[in-house]
């Protein structure tokens, strides 16, 4: 059987279990298309290991790739279809997880005071001063916000419905007042018609649904704008998913 075939069996099962298995089948392809078209018997540890270093240092998505392959190859053991798996055993000693960089009120304020007037990779200065304080303040995670929509937001109860976020769970987010009364003046800045109440709640000045890259790419103009970066020798610089973190702790700035 050819690997690919074999693939294609594992995420159909899958799949049909309701799992999303989203990242693993970036994964798998993506070991398809390192392997080339070769049948499954074929696959020796040593192209498995090269594929799992890849070109650069070891990071903690070498163990993503490891466990999703585990996965895989089990799949193909309990079926017969290989007699041993390639996968290593084991995975090596990998580095420390990626510590969050912890955003103080003082940055926040420089974030959005480095907002242009003007639109940023097609995004408004509303929207994107919206989206820092609502991910900052309620601790939402981006694509949670980016799916919220009008009847999500409930800004006189000041309430946020967030639907199948991670592991499939919906649930209800209280706010501030001050971040509900944030939510409200972007609501009145872009209007909505009554029979749209399903359409997205960020959108884009052309009147789309607003994207992760584009928030993505204007979040690193804005971060390099105001001077923050980290400086304890971390891989990465902050994200835009930091913001999110300890959020319980946090207020919206005044005048914010």
């Amino acid at each position: 059987m050819k690997l690919r075939t074999a693939l294609a069996q594992y995420l159909r099962l899958k799949q049909s279990l309701g799992f999303r298995f989203h990242a693993e089948s970036v994964i798998l392809r993506a070991f398809a298309r390192a392997m080339g078209p070769i049948d499954l018997g074929r696959v020796t540890p040593v192209r498995v290991r090269r594929y799992l270093d890849g070109p650069g240092p070891l990071t903690r998505f070498w163990e993503r790739k490891w466990v999703t392959l585990r996965g895989f190859y089990r799949f193909t053991l309990a079926r017969g279809l290989v007699r041993r798996s390639p996968v290593p055993a084991a995975a090596p000693k990998l580095p420390r997880r990626f510590v969050p960089y912890i955003y103080s009120r003082e940055e926040l304020q420089r974030l959005l005071a480095a907002i242009p007037t003007e639109p940023l990779a097609g995004l408004s200065a509303s929207t994107l001063r919206t989206l820092l304080l609502l991910l900052y303040g309620a601790g939402l995670r981006i694509s949670e916000a980016l799916v919220l929509t009008e009847e999500d937001v409930q800004a006189d109860t000041r309430l946020l419905w967030i639907r199948q976020s991670k592991f499939f769970k919906s649930r209800w987010v209280p706010v501030g007042r001050p971040l509900a009364e944030v939510l409200a003046r972007y609501r009145q800045q872009r209007p909505v018609r009554q029979s749209e109440q399903r359409q997205a709640f960020f959108q884009t000045v052309g009147g789309s649904p607003v994207n992760r890259a584009a928030v993505e790419r204007a979040f690193r103009v804005l971060r390099q704008a105001a001077g923050i970066q980290r400086t304890d020798g971390a891989r990465y610089q902050p994200r835009l998913h930091d913001l999110r973190h300890h959020s319980e702790r946090r207020i919206i700035p005044s005048g914010g």
